[in-house]
């Protein structure tokens, strides 16, 4: 994406902003929340280490770490074909005009930040049913990875790192690519808590954002019945798709 960047590799790049993107204010305050998306999902890998020592709990974090491998794997499969972007407001503050001279910004769907707060949500699940943890132990971890992970999913959007159009797809991405861990029910519980809390955005916009992602996911689904590759419905969606641009 650096080398699209810098004009060493061409790679086709489309615009994928919504009208429902400008209902989400721009919120430079969630720069910190953004920003914590490494370490959100680096943490556990810690408790489990501390958990079980360095000879299971390594064994979990290689497990953590070929999920991962394999999900950034797949989203390349959309952007070594076609690469997406959105339009991001002048920032004020340092921290943020820095993260977006950093960011080529060209990954836009699916959300590779929206995918691994998913990931780490079911994996975790996972991990705590299968594991030695106890019942105290899986309600405040999962209660933990969960309620942090809405927050950064939210962050993406107040940031404008992202569309309305970037989440679906991610969603879309980890229900296919990962069917042992995630599930529609697992999406539908994480599309429906979005903003669930937000005193900044009206409840009608809520709804009216939400139903779009359901929509869209749905979508996906059922299109990718006719095809042999999860990523070939999102392709398909970029190549004809029309941004917004008011």
């Amino acid at each position: 994406m650096y080398f699209e960047k810098i004009h060493i590799r061409r790679i086709k790049v489309t615009s994928v902003d919504h009208e429902l993107d400008n209902t989400v204010p721009f919120r430079e305050d969630c720069f910190g929340i953004y920003i914590d998306f490494i370490n959100y999902w680096i943490r556990p890998l810690s408790m489990m280490l501390k958990k079980f020592g360095h000879f299971k709990g390594i064994k979990l974090c290689q497990e953590w770490g070929k999920t991962i491998t394999y999900t950034y794997n797949e989203a390349y499969k959309v952007y070594s074909k076609n690469l997406t972007t959105t339009r991001r407001p002048k920032p004020e503050t340092k921290a943020v005009k820095n993260l977006q001279k950093a960011d080529p910004h060209y990954c836009c769907v699916p959300s590779l930040h929206i995918a691994i707060i998913v990931l780490t949500i079911s994996f975790y699940r996972m991990i705590l049913e299968r594991e030695d943890f106890t019942e105290e132990e899986k309600t405040n971890f999962n209660g933990e990875i969960y309620s942090h992970g809405i927050e950064i999913a939210e962050s993406v959007l107040y940031m404008k790192q992202h569309s309305v159009n970037c989440i679906p797809a991610a969603i879309y991405m980890m229900t296919k690519i990962t069917p042992e861990i995630m599930n529609v029910e697992i999406a539908e519980e994480i599309i429906g808590d979005l903003f669930k809390n937000a005193t900044d955005i009206t409840e009608e916009n809520k709804k009216r954002i939400k139903a779009h992602i359901q929509k869209f996911y749905h979508e996906m689904l059922s299109e990718s019945e006719l095809y042999g590759h999860w990523s070939i419905p999102v392709l398909n969606w970029i190549k004809n798709y029309t941004a917004y641009t008011k």
